[in-house]
């Protein structure tokens, strides 16, 4: 009687350990965070024609600036031509996959409100809005140049 009192408990126990092992191991791969360093690999993985090189174009730096919820923003500098012009690509990640992005931005975001609103710095002034938190992302300008235009690719299959 003792040893299947016993028996049950250590049963009980392994799978508590088992569930508990395995809530800890969810909860690790929910939290991944993104750094520069894991955007290129996870580029190079899966969206090898963002990195593609050409005599010209460089990729120089992956910049991290910030996240709401699953949301994770990061930013690609690229630097192409004889003057070695920069280039500004800004990464929306859900869920450590890339949504889409927005390229040949005029300048990077200075971050992520808690709202999960992308803001630029103060120096430039913006028309457009993107709002994590309610999907919506618009047609980037900056300063009133229409060429400093930038819309939103996105790489959801719809």
């Amino acid at each position: 009687m003792a040893f299947k009192l016993a028996s049950k408990r250590l049963k009980s126990r392994g799978l508590v350990s088992l569930l508990f092992v395995f809530f800890i191991s969810a909860s690790c791969l929910a939290d991944i965070k993104l750094s520069p360093q894991w955007t290129e690999r996870y580029l190079f993985k899966y969206h090898p024609n963002l990195l593609e090189d050409s005599h010209n174009d460089h990729v120089l730096a992956f910049y991290y600036f910030g996240g709401f919820q699953d949301y994770t923003v990061m930013g690609m500098e690229r630097v192409m031509g004889d003057d070695y012009l920069p280039h500004y690509t800004m990464l929306i990640f859900k869920d450590s996959v890339l949504q889409g992005y927005y390229s040949e931005l005029m300048v990077f975001p200075a971050g992520v409100s808690t709202q999960g609103l992308i803001f630029f710095p103060v120096n430039r002034s913006v028309a457009g809005k993107i709002d994590l938190a309610n999907g919506v992302y618009s047609e980037v300008t900056f300063n009133q140049d229409v060429s400093t235009q930038s819309h939103y690719i996105s790489l959801l299959k719809h």
